[in-house]
């Protein structure tokens, strides 16, 4: 049975609350099937509800825009310097608040984002049981390395999730959580389930966190959301008896097979099962594709 927070709308709001009191009277069914709070200056507020929009009668200012940001950083913008650079700030409750500005550059990297216009405010939701299908492949076959692909916003990151949180009882996981999208830590604490035996690398580059998990963890399983990781890293993690999971985008199975990562990945064998998001229902699996290895 799949099951789901009821609060999560004014958790992503509490720090703002003061800010854009609106955001707190929106009717309680718009909050309860809203997935992202759309804040552009000069523009009219508006609730994402899946393809349609809840508009409020609140106009967002650049004045509400450096408030909301000092407000996401606890009035500690010099703790979050990193995060402002990165462009998105993670939340009590491990919500998102991503924004667009100006970038300013240092030795060809971003160090800063000033001016900032727009704030998307991503609202997480913990959809709890979604993945018991994908987990039981985990009791029947012996799964080296899976991979979760789907379209972009087809919910990988949240089945890749809930998985995590049911084989994370019995299998050993590192989730090397590069974006902090998995476990959401805030304050040092992981805000969404996760799995009792998983240990969280927040921050850590996909590369790094391999290497440190293998060297102190001891792990079953990486956990990788997006595969990005480069192919000898995860040579190196089979080398050592390690699986695999992870996400990637792909729209169908012709493009996931098309796609060049996923063939290296297939040509050192790092994956035994490809599981395939419909196109059609999110967060649903359409096909499972067993890798001969």
């Amino acid at each position: 049975m799949i099951r789901s927070k009821k609060n999560e709308f004014d958790t992503a709001c509490e720090s703002i609350a003061h800010i854009i009191p609106a955001l707190m009277n929106i009717p309680y069914e718009i909050k309860e099937k809203a997935t992202e709070i759309r804040l552009k200056t000069g523009q009219a507020i508006r609730v994402r509800c899946n393809d349609t929009y809840y508009v409020l009668q609140t106009t967002f200012t650049m004045q509400m825009a450096k408030e909301c940001i000092e407000a996401f950083c606890r009035y500690s913008m010099h703790n979050y310097e990193k995060d402002i650079a990165n462009g998105f700030i993670t939340l009590k409750g491990g919500h998102r608040a991503g924004f667009c500005g100006t970038a300013v550059y240092t030795d060809s990297k971003i160090s800063y984002i000033k001016n900032i216009n727009s704030v998307n405010i991503r609202i997480a939701r913990e959809h709890i049981g979604c993945a018991e299908f994908l987990s039981e492949l985990f009791k029947t076959d012996r799964v080296k390395g899976l991979l979760i692909a789907g379209k972009p916003l087809s919910g990988k990151t949240t089945l890749l999730r809930d998985l995590c949180r049911i084989i994370g009882e019995k299998y050993r996981l590192s989730i090397i959580d590069e974006r902090n999208e998995i476990s959401a830590c805030y304050d040092g604490i992981c805000q969404l389930s996760s799995g009792n035996l998983s240990d969280v690398f927040t921050g850590f580059d996909k590369k790094d966190g391999i290497e440190r998990a293998i060297r102190t963890m001891s792990p079953d399983y990486v956990v990788l959301d997006e595969l990005g990781a480069d192919v000898e890293s995860i040579r190196n993690l089979m080398n050592c008896g390690v699986g695999v999971i992870l996400t990637a985008h792909a729209h169908t199975e012709k493009e996931l097979l098309n796609n060049n990562a996923i063939r290296q990945l297939k040509e050192i064998e790092a994956l035994s099962h490809i599981a395939l998001i419909s196109d059609k229902a999110n967060g649903l699996i359409d096909k499972i594709i067993r890798i001969c290895i």
